[in-house]
């Protein structure tokens, strides 16, 4: 009989991840109760902790399934809840919110139906560099470095939407391929 490997998903990188989760509130709380200097500190904490579990699980070969999964997820929550504490306060428009959140929808849904298809989508460089745009113009919004906090911002917008093109090209083709009747 065969065993079945776990994972061992209690690692260091997992909960570096987790940590990122459970600082969501806490953001959130000292964003509005007029702490924005605090907050700050837990979104930079946020970006480390990122940086630090992705090092991590690559150099000492603690990469999980769990993490494949919540690491992603972890970043697109941390960026949603920026930006809609920025809208609630008028620093980002709604528009800009609105494109970022049917995008991450977007991916979600395809990823989960190219997946039940078999078919995995890989990270793009495009979409990490998005990221590092959408936390540099982050970054820039708490520093009031505005205009150039916004013109960022636009820019890391232009680059979401293009890698949601990438992405959909990546998915499109596979999920076409395996449509077609197979010859005989």
């Amino acid at each position: 009989m065969e065993k079945i490997r776990q994972e061992k998903i209690l690692n260091v990188p997992n909960a570096l991840t987790i940590l990122r989760f459970v600082l969501l509130p806490f953001f959130v709380w000292q964003f509005f109760r007029g702490h924005t200097t605090t907050a700050f500190i837990i979104y930079i904490v946020v970006q480390l902790t990122d940086m630090l579990d992705g090092l991590i699980a690559r150099k000492c070969n603690l990469v999980t399934n769990f993490g494949k999964l919540m690491d992603p997820l972890a970043d697109k929550l941390m960026l949603l809840t920026v930006l809609i504490c920025f809208g609630i306060d008028g620093r980002v428009p709604w528009w800009i919110i609105a494109l970022v959140l049917v995008k991450e929808a977007a991916l979600v849904v395809g990823g989960a139906v190219a997946l039940h298809r078999g078919i995995v989508v890989h990270a793009k460089h495009i979409g990490k560099v998005a990221t590092v745009v959408f936390a540099l113009s982050i970054v820039l919004n708490f520093m009031s470095m505005s205009p150039l906090d916004r013109y960022v911002l636009y820019a890391a917008v232009a680059l979401t939407l293009s890698a949601l093109v990438f992405y959909a090209a990546d998915m499109l083709g596979p999920l076409r391929e395996a449509k077609k009747p197979r010859a005989k």
